[in-house]
């Protein structure tokens, strides 16, 4: 059973390295490394203009590293077709689960260092603690995602409800008391505190799993909710076959659509609106990103942070709407159109023309009310307005060219 997951992580690693070419292209790479140039800027700014002994450093920081807990869950890569091939071999599943166990570890452990190695600046300026202190701090915090994913094997079990919901919040009161006890009286305590935590939940659930059975139907369920989240964060970059968008009647986007003249010149373009406004997948795309791009406009009171942040939300916007171009590729109807390939590429331009138009707005809205000073605002609103103009009338025909090829 230890090579079945082996052989099984391996598909996997293929399949996710596949994707992630998509995810990380040279475009947004470039996109992240301003991004995070300009928060971590920003950042060390923050810290230069914290009081000493500043009260809200130590439950911020608490906050951030429980949520840091919770990044990862169990892979079991499980299937559905296991329930009837390797039921037989239920007796051998606790060495395919520790290959589980290892492999699921790595991506929360590497997440829980970034996590904690940036943080770790706010809790010495607000305590004035040694940095020494950061890798006690490190690994409580691995010894508690490793008791974590020790109750999600044992969930796996044909264990009530109430029971999986008692042992969640043992876990996250024993997380939340750990951090705390470190942070308040000492982090030796607090790691020793999750020795005791992590013993208790590897021995303990160890012995209850010998007297209950795997629930199969409900190991298969959480694998492949995983995975579908994996898959929709994969899908804001790129197709992913196993993401099926929603079509929905949508009535009140109709006067929207009834403003395209029926004519031969407007084809594309009253696809391509009609696809937008009534399907969910590229819609959906747009509403998510315009929303946490407003959000973070709406608690940054800096301009350069503003700036930043409505530029590359706007190419990330446009960037990722611009497969909709190949939407109806696959319906032999649109290649007998008497409608020229330009008509097509003009028809994609004046949409992402629209929509981006739509998000500078809402972004130059979220500007005037949040920063201090007008001349700021309007800057803002300028630089999106020249970018949308460049991007659509240089970059959006050049993208389409090479989608072609």
């Amino acid at each position: 059973m230890s090579e079945l997951f082996k052989l099984r992580a391996a598909r996997h690693l293929k399949k996710m390295m596949k994707y992630m070419q998509y995810v990380f292209n040279d475009h947004f790479v470039i996109v992240c490394v301003f991004l995070l140039g300009g928060l971590g800027f920003y950042y060390s700014e923050l810290l230069k203009s914290l009081p000493e002994n500043f009260v809200w450093g130590r439950p911020l920081i608490l906050i951030i590293w429980l949520m840091a807990l919770l990044i990862g869950q169990l892979a079991t890569l499980t299937q559905d077709a296991d329930k009837v091939f390797i039921l037989p071999k239920e007796a051998e599943m606790p060495s395919y689960f520790k290959r589980a166990f290892r492999h699921s570890f790595l991506l929360p452990a590497v997440a829980i260092v970034l996590i904690s190695g940036m943080t770790m600046p706010l809790l010495v300026v607000s305590t004035g603690e040694e940095f020494s202190s950061f890798f006690v701090y490190l690994i409580t915090l691995l010894l508690l995602k490793a008791a974590q994913l020790s109750w999600q094997e044992y969930d796996l079990y044909q264990i009530s409800v109430n029971e999986s919901r008692l042992w969640q919040g043992i876990w996250l009161v024993a997380s939340a008391g750990t951090l705390a006890i470190g942070m308040y009286v000492n982090p030796l305590i607090g790691l020793g505190i999750s020795v005791v935590v992590l013993a208790v939940f590897m021995v303990y659930l160890k012995q209850k799993k010998q007297q209950v059975s795997l629930d199969w139907e409900k190991m298969i369920k959480k694998e492949n909710n995983r995975m579908h989240r994996i898959y929709r964060f994969i899908h804001l970059f790129t197709d992913v076959p196993e993401i099926t968008g929603s079509i929905k009647r949508r009535k009140l986007f109709d006067p929207v659509l009834n403003q395209i003249k029926k004519e031969s010149k407007n084809t594309y373009l009253y696809l391509y609106a009609r696809s937008f406004l009534r399907g969910s997948e590229y819609s959906g795309l747009f509403l998510r990103l315009l929303g946490v791009a407003g959000l973070i406009l709406f608690f940054s009171k800096d301009f350069v942070l503003s700036l930043g942040v409505a530029l590359v939300f706007i190419y990330l916007l446009g960037f990722q709407l611009i497969p909709i171009y190949a939407q109806f590729d696959y319906m032999v109807m649109t290649h007998l159109y008497p409608t020229p390939v330009k008509q097509k590429k003009q028809a994609v331009s004046y949409l992402l023309n629209v929509l981006l138009i739509i998000a500078a707005v809402v972004f130059g809205v979220i500007a005037l009310f949040v920063l201090p000073n007008l001349q700021e605002a309007l800057i803002v609103m300028a630089a999106m307005a020249a970018e949308i103009f460049v991007f659509t009338r240089f970059y959006v025909p050049q993208r389409l060219k090479k989608m072609e090829e």
